[in-house]
C-alpha cells in the first residue's frame, strides 16, 4: 500500500481557517464541493460518497475501461480525512497533513499496488498481450532441469496507470485518460529461469529410496522432477517440492505392498452345520505411515539430502463366511471312489485341495491361477509327468522365463501345479502373476509333487 505523502497538494481538497471548534473551515471543499461549516461526520460523510462516486476511465487503442476509485486501488479513509481538515490543516498547501492521521498516523488516502497492477492486467488482457515469463521445464531425459525463454508483450505503463489512480485519490474527481500500449518486459528473465533450473536440479539431486516387507522402492530422478513447481517471487523462480506429488508417489508405493484381507469360506449345511472348510481366511495388509514418509521426503530434499525410509505395515483382519451347500456328495466337483486321490483347482475360490475320496487330506490352499488372457483351463484331467526342478518359458515363443523352478507336477499340456518364489500373495486378486499354472508356496508345491502320483484326477473348475 502506498501511503499518498506527496510534493504536491491534494488540488481537489482545501481549507484554511475555521469558523469554530470542530467545524470545517471556511474556504474548506472536497471535490470542488464546499464543506465549510460542517461537521466532523459531515465532512466525512462528503469524503465517503465522493470516493464511492469517482471513477478511473481508461482508453487504450479505442477501447474505454472504467472502473470504480476503489477497484482501481484508490483507498480513502472518509473519517481520518475529515479530521484532518477539521483539525485546521491547510489542506491547499499541505499534502503530508492531508494524507496522515495526525493522531493515529495512518494514511487517510493511499493506493493499493496489488489493485492497480490487477487493473493493469484487466486493461492488458482487453487489448494488450501479455508478457510471457521465463520458466523452467524437464530435460527430454525428464531427470534434468532446463531454462524456457520467456518473451515480451504489449501492455498499459504500470507507472502511468499508478499516477492516474494518484490523481483520483487525491483529488476525489474522476479521471479520464488515454494511456498508450507500451513494451512490457517479462517480470522472470531467461537468466532468472537458468538460475532456478539449476536450483531444481540441486533440489532432486538427493537419492530417495523407501523399503517394506522385503521389497525395495527407488525414485529415480524423471520421477523426482515430476515432484517440483514453481513460484515467481520479485522476479525469481522459486523451485518448490509439491508435496502432493511426492504424497501421490508414497500412496503408489504403498499400494504395491498393501493387500486387501481375504474372507475365509466354510460350507455347511441347511442347519448351519460345518461340512469342511472351503477358503481359509488370510489377512490383509496396510502401510500406516503414510505422511510421516511423505513429510520426511520433502524434508530431506529441501536439507538437499538423501532419504531412506521404511513403509509400515499392520494386517488387516480378515472374516470368515459360511455358505450354504447341499450336504450330499454332488456337492464336490468330482464323483470319486472311496479312497480315491484326487486335486480339486477351485478357480473361483483361488484354492487347490487334495482328496482321497470325499475326505480332505491337504488344503484347502490358497493359490494364484491365470489372469486375463492367460486364463487356466477348466476340465477334468490327471497329472502325467513332475520335475522336481526346471525352467518355465525360456525357450522360443515363451513370452516369459523362470529358471529353476521347483516342484512341478503337469496335469494337463503345459498346465502344471508349481512353486512360485516371486509371488508375495496368493490367493483372490493375486491371480495375475500366473501365465495359466498353479503356483503356490514352495513348501506347498513340495506337498502336492510328493503326493500326486501319476494318474492322480485334477479337476480345474470354477
Amino acid at each position: 500500500m502506498l501511503a499518498l505523502v506527496l510534493a504536491v497538494p491534494l488540488a481537489g481538497i482545501s481549507g484554511r481557517a475555521a469558523y469554530a471548534a470542530d467545524l470545517a473551515p471556511a474556504g474548506a471543499s472536497i471535490g470542488g464541493q464546499s464543506v465549510a461549516g460542517m461537521t466532523r461526520e459531515e465532512v466525512a460523510t462528503v469524503v465517503a460518497d465522493r470516493a464511492a462516486n469517482t471513477t478511473v476511465s481508461i482508453t487504450v487503442d479505442d477501447r474505454t475501461i472504467e472502473t470504480s476509485l476503489a477497484q482501481a486501488g484508490g483507498r480513502v479513509d472518509a473519517v481520518a480525512l475529515a479530521d484532518a481538515l477539521v483539525d485546521g490543516a491547510d489542506l491547499a498547501q499541505s499534502a503530508a497533513y492531508a494524507a496522515v492521521d495526525q493522531a493515529a498516523q495512518a494514511p487517510a488516502a493511499s493506493v493499493d499496488a496489488e489493485a492497480v497492477a490487477a487493473l493493469a492486467e484487466r486493461i492488458d488482457a482487453q487489448v494488450g498481450a501479455p508478457a510471457v515469463n521465463a520458466s523452467i521445464q524437464p530435460t527430454a531425459q525428464g531427470d534434468a532441469f532446463e531454462a524456457v525463454p520467456g518473451s515480451n508483450g504489449r501492455g498499459v505503463d504500470l507507472a502511468a496507470l499508478t499516477g492516474v489512480v494518484e490523481n483520483a485519490v487525491t483529488t476525489l474527481t474522476s479521471q479520464t485518460v488515454e494511456l498508450p500500449l507500451t513494451d512490457v518486459a517479462p517480470a522472470v528473465t531467461e537468466d532468472a529461469a537458468e538460475r532456478a533450473a539449476a536450483n531444481a536440479d540441486a533440489l532432486i539431486s538427493p537419492e530417495v529410496s523407501l523399503t517394506g516387507e522385503g521389497e525395495s522402492i527407488t525414485a529415480d530422478a524423471a520421477t523426482r522432477a515430476a515432484w517440483v513447481g514453481t513460484t515467481a517471487v520479485d522476479g525469481e523462480l522459486v523451485p518448490t517440492l509439491l508435496e502432493e506429488s511426492v504424497a501421490a508417489w508414497v500412496d503408489q508405493a504403498a499400494a504395491s505392498l498393501e493387500v486387501g484381507p481375504i474372507s475365509g469360506i466354510d460350507n455347511v449345511d441347511a442347519e448351519g452345520n460345518l461340512l469342511e472348510p472351503a477358503r481359509p481366511a488370510q489377512a490383509g495388509l496396510e502401510v500406516t505411515n503414510r505422511d510421516a514418509v511423505t513429510d520426511g521426503i520433502v524434508a530431506a530434499l529441501e536439507a538437499h539430502e538423501s532419504y531412506t525410509g521404511e513403509l509400515a505395515t499392520q494386517e488387516v483382519a480378515a472374516d470368515t463366511e459360511q455358505r450354504v451347500v447341499s450336504s450330499g456328495t454332488d456337492r464336490f466337483a468330482y464323483s470319486a471312489q472311496a479312497g480315491e486321490k484326487w486335486i480339486d483347482i477351485n478357480l473361483a475360490d483361488s484354492t487347490i485341495t487334495a482328496y482321497e475320496g470325499y475326505e480332505q487330506v491337504h488344503g484347502p490352499n490358497l493359490m494364484n491361477h491365470g489372469g486375463p488372457g492367460n486364463e487356466t483351463i477348466t476340465g477334468t484331467y490327471e497329472v502325467y509327468l513332475s520335475y522336481e526342478k526346471q525352467d518355465l518359458g525360456c525357450s522360443a515363443g515363451w513370452s516369459y522365463c523362470q529358471r529353476d523352478v521347483a516342484w512341478v507336477t503337469y496335469w494337463h499340456g503345459n498346465y502344471a501345479i508349481h512353486s512360485a518364489p516371486w509371488a508375495r500373495h496368493f490367493g483372490v486378486g493375486a491371480d495375475a502373476g500366473s501365465h495359466g499354472c498353479i503356483n503356490l508356496p514352495e513348501e506347498e508345491a513340495h506337498w502336492y509333487y510328493d503326493w500326486a502320483e501319476t494318474g492322480t484326477t485334477v479337476v480345474s473348475h470354477y
